[in-house]
């Protein structure tokens, strides 16, 4: 569902302003063995824009948003949290960074949205009207 939302995100941002931005999700990606590490890692050095989700506090992702967070400039990372409960926050030494929270998957297009866009106009980028 996740990922699905991500996906509908980048296809709005596509449709109201003429802006393509590509989802790079190897967590997911189906068929055979592949060397992960160095491959997501070109893919996190070589990202105009990184979005990590936080969510689940999976080991693999706090390793990977530290090397994003060597390779880009703060302002183009958005991290997104979805707390499983009362108690769940952000990891410390992430929390002062800017993230999105989330009470749940559906949020995304419309928390995400307004994010990215200010990326893509600090970029330089013309939004509106379907024209980039």
């Amino acid at each position: 569902m996740r990922l699905q939302q991500l996906r509908q995100t980048l296809t709005n941002l596509q449709q109201q302003h003429g802006v393509g931005l590509e989802l790079i999700d190897m967590g997911t990606e189906e068929g055979g063995t592949f060397p992960i590490h160095s491959r997501m890692y070109e893919a996190i050095a070589s990202s105009d824009i990184i979005i990590c989700d936080l969510t689940g506090h999976r080991p693999n992702v706090y390793v990977e948003a530290g090397y994003a967070l060597k390779h880009h400039e703060s302002n183009r990372l958005i991290f997104l949290f979805e707390p499983s409960g009362a108690g769940d926050q952000v990891p410390f030494d992430l929390n002062t960074f800017k993230y999105v929270p989330i009470t749940q998957a559906a949020e995304i297009p419309n928390r995400l949205t307004p994010e990215l866009e200010s990326i893509l106009q600090s970029a330089g980028a013309l939004l509106g009207g379907g024209a980039a």
